[in-house]
C-alpha cells in the first residue's frame, strides 16, 4: 500500500503523545487488528516481562475494514496477559474501532505508568491525557454515562484492582446509545489498572473522503448490497434472537453445557435458559454502528435487567454454577459488568471456589446456585477482600494456593469456556493450542462434531484450519457472531476478501488463509520465547476423569495422538515450536 497508516504512541511515564506511521511493509504483511498486535508486540515487549509492569504496552488496533464496511466494528486489544503470562488478545463491539478509524487512527499503542488516574482524549481539538482521579472506583456504567458524547472504552474497579482476569469495556451506559462491546478474556483490564489508565474516550471526525484512502467505490457498492443481502437472508435468521444464545439449547441437548464445575453436562432447567426462555422476556436490540443484524439482546424480567446478555455469560455464571432463573442470571450479568470482570472466568473461579466449599477446602459461605452469596463473591473479587482477594488471581493461581489443581478447570492459565470437550473432543485440541490459553474463539468445532462425527485426523486439520482462518478474520476485524452465520463461511471469507481488495490489496482466498497461519505462528514464536511449549499445551486433570454423568473421558493416550499429529501438520518440531525455516518461508524472520 502506498498511503500511511498511523498510530498513536502513548507514554503514560512521561505524559507524552506521539504520532507514527505503520511502515507500508508492515502494513501488508499485517493488514490491522490482531496481525499489527501480534507484530509489535513481538517487536516491542521483551520475552518474560511482567504483566503488570511499565514495559508491557497495550495494542489496540482496528482492521482496515473499518468504517469503510458495514459491521467491522470491533477492535482488537492485546498485551501480555495477567492470567497466562502469553500473548492475548481479545475483541469488543461498540463504536470505538469506527470512532477511532474517523480520528485518523489504524491503532493505539500505550506503553509505561502514570503517577495518577489518567484518561486519554481524543478529539478533533485535543488529543491528550487527562487527570481523572475522580473516576476512581467508578464502575463500567459510570464511566460511560460520565462521557455521554464519546465512544469510551474503560476499566472497571476489577481492573482497577489488578484482578488478573478484568476485562475492557467499551460504551457502558445506564442507557446505551448502541451495543456495548466487551474484550473480557486474558485479564487486559488489569494491563490497563496497572498502567493507572481509566478510560480512553474518542470522538471522530472525517467522513470517508477525509481519510485518503484509495476505494474502488463502484466495486465497494456491489460488494455492499451483496453483502447486505447475504446479512438478510443468511446471518438474521441464523443468530435468531441474538447474542449466541441459540447455543445454548445446542450444548445442552449434546450435553456438553457446563455444570458445577463442568462435572456435569445438562441440568433439570436447562430449557428456561435456552433462546425460547429468553424470548419471553425480551425487550429490544441493540446493534453496532453500520451494522444491520442488531444482535445486541435487552432482557427484563422480575425488575431485573439487562442489554448485555450471552451465551457464555448464562452458561457460565448460570449453568456452571447452578444459577438457573433467568433473573438471577440477570442480576449477575449486571454486577460483573459493573464491577468490570470477565463473566467466563468469573464463572468459572465461581464454580471451582465452590466445589472447595463442598469439598471442606474451603471456609466461606458459597453453596451451589446461590445469587446473594455469589454476587457478594464477585464483590470480595473485584476489591480483593478477604479470600476474594486469592480468587482474584483466577483459577490456576488460586489452586496453587489450595493444592487443588484436580478441580481447576484452565488451560495456560486461561479459564475454559462454556462447551464440554469431553463431548467434542476437537475442542480439547483447539483449547489446548489456543495462543492465548484455554479458549473457543480460535478455533470452534462444535456443530462440525456433532453433525458430522469426523475422523481424528479430519479433526486436527479442521482445527489447524479454523486458527488460520480465524487469524487472519480478527485481523480485519470481523465480527464472529457474523461469520458464525454464514451458511458458508468459507465463501464469506471470500467476500470479504474481495472488500479488502477494493481499498488497493492484492489478496485471493489462500493467501488471506496464508496471512492467518503467519499471524498465528507469529503468536507461537511469542509465547515459545516466555516458555510456552508442549508441556503446556495440556488439558485440565477434570477432562481425563469420566464425567459424573456421561461417563465420558478424554483418554491421556487419545489427546497425545491429537498433539502429536497437530504439531506435525503445524510444521512444528516435537517441543511445539515453529523451526526458523518455517518462520523463514512464513515471512516471520528475514532469510
Amino acid at each position: 500500500m502506498a498511503e500511511y497508516k498511523k498510530i498513536l504512541r502513548v507514554d503514560l511515564s512521561n505524559n507524552t503523545l506521539e504520532e507514527e506511521d505503520i511502515p507500508p511493509n508492515v502494513e501488508e504483511k499485517y493488514l490491522g487488528g490482531k496481525g499489527l498486535v501480534a507484530y509489535y508486540m513481538y517487536k516491542e515487549v521483551k520475552p518474560k516481562t511482567d504483566s503488570y509492569s511499565p514495559e508491557n504496552k497495550l495494542f489496540i488496533f482496528n482492521g482496515p475494514l473499518a468504517f469503510v464496511y458495514p459491521t467491522f466494528t470491533k477492535i482488537s486489544i492485546g498485551a501480555k496477559s495477567p492470567l497466562t503470562g502469553t500473548f492475548c488478545d481479545s475483541y469488543a463491539g461498540g463504536s470505538f474501532a469506527v470512532e477511532l478509524k474517523r480520528a485518523g487512527y489504524t491503532g493505539i499503542i500505550v506503553e509505561g505508568r502514570s503517577d495518577k488516574m489518567v484518561c486519554l482524549k481524543i478529539t478533533r481539538d485535543e488529543k491528550r491525557l487527562i487527570e481523572c482521579e475522580n473516576l476512581r472506583g467508578k464502575t463500567t456504567y459510570e464511566v460511560g454515562d460520565y462521557f455521554t458524547s464519546y465512544s469510551v472504552l474503560t476499566i472497571g474497579p476489577a481492573g482497577e484492582n489488578l484482578v488478573r482476569f478484568a476485562g475492557i469495556f467499551i460504551d457502558m451506559r445506564s442507557r446505551p446509545l448502541n451495543r456495548p462491546g466487551v474484550a473480557g478474556r486474558g485479564g487486559l483490564g488489569a494491563v490497563m489498572g496497572s498502567k493507572n489508565l481509566k478510560a480512553i474516550i474518542v470522538r471522530g471526525w472525517m467522513g470517508l473522503e477525509d481519510l485518503g484512502l484509495k476505494i474502488d467505490l463502484e466495486k465497494r457498492s456491489q460488494l455492499i448490497n451483496r453483502y447486505m443481502e447475504i446479512l438478510k437472508k443468511e446471518v438474521v435468521p441464523a443468530i435468531g434472537l441474538g447474542s449466541n444464545l441459540p447455543v445454548f439449547k445446542l450444548s445442552a441437548e449434546a450435553k456438553i453445557l457446563p455444570v458445577k464445575n463442568f462435572r456435569l453436562g445438562v441440568h433439570d432447567k436447562w430449557e428456561e435458559l435456552t433462546e425460547d426462555g429468553w424470548r419471553k422476556i425480551f425487550v429490544g436490540r441493540h446493534t453496532c454502528p453500520t451494522c444491520p443484524v442488531a444482535c445486541g439482546v435487552k432482557v427484563r424480567e422480575a425488575g431485573k435487567e439487562t442489554g448485555k446478555i450471552e451465551y457464555e455469560t448464562v452458561a457460565m455464571t448460570g449453568s456452571n454454577v447452578l444459577v438457573v432463573d433467568r433473573p438471577h442470571v440477570i442480576e449477575l450479568d449486571e454486577v460483573l459488568n459493573a464491577l468490570g470482570l470477565d463473566t467466563i472466568s468469573a464463572g468459572n473461579v465461581a464454580a471451582f471456589a465452590t466445589e472447595l466449599v463442598e469439598r471442606g477446602i474451603l471456609d466461606y459461605p458459597l453453596k451451589w446456585g446461590d445469587v446473594e452469596e455469589y454476587k457478594r463473591f464477585y464483590h470480595d473479587i473485584a476489591y480483593r477482600k478477604g479470600v476474594g482477594d486469592i480468587f482474584a488471581e483466577g483459577v490456576a493461581k488460586a489452586a496453587d494456593h489450595f493444592n487443588a489443581h484436580e478441580y481447576a478447570v484452565h488451560i495456560k492459565g486461561l479459564e475454559i469456556p462454556a462447551y464440554d470437550p469431553r463431548g467434542v473432543v476437537g475442542m480439547a485440541l483447539a483449547y489446548a493450542t489456543a495462543d492465548r490459553g484455554g479458549d473457543h474463539l480460535r478455533a470452534w468445532t462444535v456443530v462440525t462434531e456433532i453433525s458430522m462425527r469426523p475422523s481424528l485426523e479430519d479433526l486436527v486439520k479442521l482445527v489447524i484450519h479454523l486458527q488460520n482462518r480465524n487469524a487472519a478474520l480478527w485481523t480485519l476485524v470481523a465480527c464472529d457472531n457474523i461469520v458464525g452465520g454464514f451458511a458458508d463461511p468459507e465463501a464469506g471469507t471470500k467476500l470479504y476478501v474481495e472488500m479488502l481488495n477494493t481499498l488497493g490489496y492484492d489478496y485471493d482466498y489462500e493467501r488471506f488463509i496464508r496471512l492467518g497461519e503467519r499471524i498465528y505462528n507469529l503468536t507461537r514464536l511469542i509465547n515459545n520465547l516466555d516458555g510456552i511449549y508442549r508441556d503446556k499445551d495440556v488439558l485440565p486433570p477434570r477432562f481425563h476423569e469420566k464425567r459424573e454423568d456421561t461417563g465420558w473421558r478424554i483418554a491421556p493416550e487419545d489427546f497425545k495422538k491429537m498433539l502429536d499429529l497437530y504439531y506435525r501438520y503445524r510444521g512444528w518440531d516435537e517441543r511445539g515450536a515453529p523451526p526458523e525455516r518455517l518462520l523463514k518461508d512464513l515471512e516471520i524472520l528475514s532469510s
